[in-house]
């Protein structure tokens, strides 16, 4: 169990500490309203504070239900906080606004409540909340502004994972994957300088695995956007986390944009014969009844391509080691050379 600081040393004669404490002894019946006035009070967030306008702003205009419904009040607080602290960051040109060392360590300790009141605090529980503790009080001088000011939207991911399986996004993360998890998402923090350019998760994020031009990088952006009905942080994060061949994937896709959207009007308008006359003429060799249903299907599955991509959602068949569904639907795109064929292995 993680004690925060504030917690720890709270004055007994503040009326507003007195009147949130009771709500530390049941967090599973803690309103949204009561959870969020209780993490700012223990986070020395002032009420005239940027952060605090916008968590206040962000309950009255529109209460996020179906983050409720999936997460709970409590969970849900740690989330709004965290993203009202990354919107201060992207809003400030000249900076960007970071926890110090002990509201990090309190904003931990708050999201582990969750934890421990619903009694899931197990061995492997302990351990990574500990991992997540030490780094914090031992590395937090040599984080830079951008990690810091991620780490509580870092924090409360991993504490979803351990608490439903995937973090804030959806992407499932099995137990024995959550370090790699979190020393992904601190690389990416550090890597990442501002997420309001489609080039920088495009480019410098991919340093070293693949490199797209400033051109190709912001229509892949826009044209996702389009296809998936994202925000657009959401999309850039999402897109940060791809592997170097699946990025490579959806970037032969998008080059191609135009060539699906006119193959999907074929298939849906057209009788059949309009898109294998098509496909055709421009391969230059006929392919078979079969092949071609296989490439139709997978140009209609588009958006269950790119979604399942983004989310991580094609987990591989311990059996046999691929993706059954992924390997069907990407089979049909290099049939109609709309993203490049696996090199065979030689022997």
């Amino acid at each position: 169990m993680v004690t925060s600081h504030s917690e720890d040393h709270r004055n007994p004669c503040s009326k507003k500490n007195e009147n949130t404490a009771v709500i530390v002894n049941d967090v599973n019946s803690t309103s949204l309203r009561q959870a969020l006035n209780y993490c700012l009070n223990i986070l020395r967030i002032r009420e005239e504070s940027e952060i605090y306008r916008n968590t206040t702003e962000l309950i009255r205009k529109k209460a996020p239900l179906t983050v409720i419904k999936t997460y709970g009040n409590w969970i849900t607080a740690m989330i709004i906080i965290a993203d009202c602290i990354r919107r201060v960051k992207n809003d400030n040109n000249d900076g960007c606004h970071v926890f110090s060392q002990s509201q990090l360590y309190d904003f931990l300790a708050l999201a582990t409540k969750v934890m421990e009141r619903e009694g899931i605090w197990t061995g492997q529980v302990n351990n990574i909340i500990q991992k997540l503790m030490r780094d914090i009080m031992e590395n937090y001088d040599n984080f830079d502004d951008t990690l810091k000011s991620d780490y509580p939207t870092i924090i409360v991911d991993i504490i979803s994972i351990l608490h439903i399986g995937t973090d804030t996004k959806g992407v499932k993360v099995s137990s024995i994957s959550i370090d790699k998890y979190y020393q992904s998402r601190k690389l990416q923090a550090t890597t990442v300088r501002g997420t309001t350019t489609s080039t920088t998760v495009a480019s410098d994020l991919h340093k070293g695995r693949i490199m797209l031009s400033s051109d190709l990088s912001e229509g892949l952006v826009e044209s996702l956007l389009q296809i998936t009905e994202r925000r657009r942080t959401d999309l850039e994060e999402s897109l940060a986390r791809l592997s170097s061949p699946d990025l490579k994937r959806i970037s032969e896709l998008y080059q191609n944009y135009s060539r699906l959207q006119r193959y999907s009007k074929m298939i849906t308008e057209g009788s059949g014969q309009e898109f294998r006359k098509e496909i055709q003429r421009e391969l230059g060799r006929r392919l078979e009844p079969r092949q071609l249903r296989r490439a139709a299907e997978s140009v209609r599955r588009l958006r269950t391509y790119i979604e399942n991509i983004l989310d991580n959602k094609f987990t591989p068949d311990a059996s046999h080691g691929i993706n059954h569904v992924k390997h069907n639907l990407e089979y049909g795109y290099q049939l109609i050379d709309l993203i490049e064929r696996r090199r065979q292995k030689t022997r």
